[in-house]
């Protein structure tokens, strides 16, 4: 491989009070009149923006190019409570976003959101959120001036008792989907269910990407795969890679909490079990890779991995 470009997720812990994720709930605004809803909500809005400004210029700071903003940067964005108000519109969101938006296309950084978890394809009720959660994402782009290299990512939803059924109306609902997410759309293989065989052919079929993550794949890999690292996965990351053509192919990486809770992620990443994703990613083919670093500890995991691999001299 040339190159590895890492990034984090949403909060920045190196930066003193600098998360975007700041949230406003239904039963904080219960009692209140829509105007003071609105400018509670407004006011939080704009400080997560102010802090993912912060990040840019962190990320500038420690040469990182990669970012997953907050799905959450606009409290309530899809509550109605917040029904009929176009906070797109408000002055004093524009002006931080522009500075978002400036401040990506001066350094070249890559970002991407992730559509929380009721969100989905693999039925009406998930799908109605999805949708929701798009037309959200579409005003959001629009206001940190985001292109099409800003992706999406999604996991395909629950099984609903029929495998087969539920990969089949998830694959009718991507034919739904309206061409502005589709144009940004990737896939996730989960830690439970759609493994990423299951992805990266709903992918294929539907003319969307799919991203690799690491950690769900060892815990739920493709049947008749023996190891992690093994033919068949060799040969769908480079199915799944060969789709990416406006960046780099993406992955995600952590790491398991401990032997008994091997789904949640710990605070940092275990070099020893990304390890094999390595050599994966060089037997398939992938020249540079943009990588996403989920675990508990953010920032603080991305810096430590980097140093960890430069330190092991492991090649990448």
């Amino acid at each position: 491989m040339d190159s590895i470009n890492f990034g984090f997720v949403s909060i920045c812990l190196s930066e003193k009070d600098c998360s975007p994720a700041g949230s406003v709930t239904v039963k904080q605004v219960k009692n209140l009149d829509r105007d003071a809803t609105i400018y509670r909500v407004l006011r939080v809005a704009r400080t997560n923006l102010q802090n993912t400004l912060r990040i840019m210029w962190f990320m500038r700071a420690h040469d990182i190019a990669l970012y997953r903003i907050s799905a959450m940067l606009i409290p309530l964005a899809t509550h109605e409570k917040t029904d009929g108000w176009a906070w797109w519109e408000e002055e004093s969101l524009l002006e931080v976003g522009e500075k978002i938006g400036s401040a990506v296309q001066e350094h070249g950084f890559r970002l991407s959101s992730h559509l929380p978890e009721l969100c989905g394809l693999s039925s009406d009720a998930l799908f109605h959120w999805t949708q929701s959660y798009a037309a959200y994402h579409r005003r959001l782009y629009d206001l940190l001036r985001l292109d099409e290299s800003a992706i999406i990512i999604i996991h395909v939803g629950g099984v609903h008792g029929n495998k087969e059924r539920a990969l089949e109306t998830a694959r009718r609902n991507l034919e739904r989907l309206d061409p502005w997410l589709r144009a940004r759309l990737a896939l996730e293989n989960d830690d439970k269910v759609f493994d990423i065989e299951d992805v990266v052919s709903l992918a294929s079929a539907s003319g969307v990407r799919a991203v690799f993550d690491w950690h769900h794949h060892v815990v739920n890999p493709p049947n008749g795969e023996q190891t992690p690292d093994g033919a068949k996965t060799v040969d769908l990351v480079a199915r799944a890679a060969d789709a990416w053509k406006d960046r780099p192919f993406k992955v995600h990486v952590s790491s398991p909490k401990s032997d008994k809770q091997i789904r949640a992620h710990a605070d940092y990443v275990d070099l020893k079990f990304v390890r094999p994703l390595f050599d994966v990613l060089r037997a398939a083919g992938v020249q540079t890779c943009d990588m996403m670093v989920e675990a508990k500890k953010k920032d603080l995991a991305l810096l430590e991995l980097r140093k960890a691999l430069e330190m092991n001299e492991v090649n990448v």
